[in-house]
């Protein structure tokens, strides 16, 4: 009987100890992945010039 309680025992203090350690590693396999980006570099994509910029219209 008491093995039997020893082994449940152990079982329950290793899903404890595992639990935050599947965490940690979970969240270091995440931060491996490469990151999203919203618009994808063009660089084939002319370049604007600071003459294409609106202006305000001069004062008399």
């Amino acid at each position: 009987m008491t093995l039997l309680l020893l082994l449940l025992l152990y079982i329950a203090l290793g899903a404890l100890l595992a639990w935050p350690c599947w965490l940690l590693l979970r969240r270091a396999l995440r931060a491996r992945q490469p990151l999203r980006c919203v618009q994808p570099y063009r660089p084939h994509l002319p370049q604007a010039d600071a003459t294409d910029a609106a202006t305000p219209p001069s004062v008399p």
